[in-house]
């Protein structure tokens, strides 16, 4: 008589369950549609904020950059390359609306499951934030403070300490000019060499600064151990690189660390340890995170369901099943 009446109890059981996740899931793609709707709204007033000069560091780039060029015609191409990140027409916005259409493109896909709506889920929150205008022109510090150190002491770092005290303080190694730069996929990649090392190549617009290092290469290794502050790697990389940019730092961190076990070295993350750049950029970047998420479509799932690394191999495997980048 139990095993008769266990039956139809299992069978609710089951049934409880996938009606459940079915229920969780309906939830995630409506947030998703909603989430998708105000990061097209976001990327358009950003667009309208660059187009109408309203983000004070980006006139700043643009005149750094003008500076710069006029002390030396020979390194126009890049300076000019950098200011465009001040526009509307920029790579750095046009990787956001990429990511965006990604984005659209997995939530368009009918076989979507759970684990793909939760990562799909902060990915959106990470365009909503990364195209805030405030946060955004933050993240020009970087670009900034390259033609600040490439100035010669003519113009001043922005929301940054001086490189002989960032070098300082966080016992970093002098990589010249251009080095906030090295490791942000919106200025070049992680590529390997025939001996399994991974070393930094610059995307062709931004090809002089290498010059500026006299040839010098940054291997991966040697990077992470010792890079210094930036914006990007010590506050943006969530909001400004895409989950397969991140899968793919991930796996180079993780290459690297394996063939230093090997070679009995010691491999030190370029995350450990967040670098020490400016206690008021800090302060901005959170009260900028607060403030969006109170007026975010996230009801606050993604920030406590699952594992977040998970979450984006996830996504990255699914946007690249898509077509997306």
């Amino acid at each position: 008589m139990k095993q008769t009446c266990s039956r139809p109890v299992l069978w609710l059981v089951i049934v409880l369950i996938f009606s459940g996740c079915s229920s969780e899931l309906d939830q995630l793609k409506e947030q998703n549609y909603a989430g998708i709707t105000q990061a097209q709204t976001e990327i358009t007033q950003l667009k309208k904020h660059l187009n109408g000069n309203l983000i004070r560091n980006a006139n700043l780039l643009e005149i750094y950059a003008r500076v710069v060029g006029n002390m030396n015609t020979q390194l126009e191409p890049l300076t000019e390359a950098l200011a465009k990140d001040a526009t509307a027409e920029g790579p750095m916005v046009k990787s956001l609306e990429a990511r965006l259409q990604d984005a659209a493109q997995l939530f368009n896909n009918s076989d979507i499951q759970l684990q793909q709506a939760v990562a799909l889920n902060d990915e959106i929150n990470n365009i909503i934030l990364a195209a805030n205008p405030d946060l955004y022109g933050l993240m020009l510090t970087d670009p900034i403070n390259v033609l600040a150190d490439m100035s010669k002491g003519e113009l001043a770092r922005v929301e940054a300490m001086s490189k002989e005290a960032s070098l300082k303080v966080n016992n970093a190694a002098d990589g010249g000019a251009g080095s906030q730069l090295v490791g942000n996929p919106n200025y070049g990649q992680w590529q390997t060499n025939s001996s399994g090392n991974s070393f930094w190549a610059w995307y062709g617009q931004y090809a002089l600064i290498s010059s500026l290092f006299g040839g010098r290469q940054h291997y991966y290794g040697g990077w992470a151990g010792r890079r210094d502050y930036s914006y990007y790697h010590d506050y943006g990389r969530n909001q400004y690189s895409s989950p397969a940019q991140r899968q793919t730092q991930k796996n180079v961190e993780q290459r690297t660390k394996k063939s230093f076990n090997q070679s009995g070295k010691k491999f030190q993350s370029p995350y450990a340890k967040q670098k020490s750049g400016s206690s008021s950029v800090r302060a901005k970047t959170s009260s900028i995170r607060k403030s969006a998420s109170r007026k975010s479509f996230n009801s606050g799932y993604a920030r406590s369901s699952g594992n977040s690394s998970s979450r984006t191999s996830s996504f990255s495997r699914s946007t690249r099943r898509s077509g997306g980048k």
